[in-house]
């Protein structure tokens, strides 16, 4: 999945370097908090879940691997019949 986010990122958000790595971090990178909604609407729509608000933060967001921590975490309630 860490693969895939990064994609997402590289083409719809920020330019990174080939050197980018899952646990860089992303407002270092120009992320900033337009780009955060943009991010949160782009992956609820690939992967079709909700982000409840409490889990929009700037620890989430900050990398590629907790956003990915993340949206395991939320499939994996998904699947369960959880929220």
């Amino acid at each position: 999945m860490e693969c895939e986010l990064t994609a997402l990122i590289r083409e719809r958000l920020l330019e990174l370097p080939e050197s980018f790595a899952p646990e860089t971090n992303l407002y270092d990178a120009g992320l900033d908090s337009m780009g955060i909604m943009q991010l949160l609407l782009l992956v609820e729509d690939r992967f079709g879940i909700l982000i409840p608000e409490a889990d929009v933060s700037r620890r989430n967001f900050c990398n590629v691997a907790n956003l990915s921590r993340l949206l395991h975490e939320r499939l994996a309630q998904r699947a369960t019949g959880g929220v």
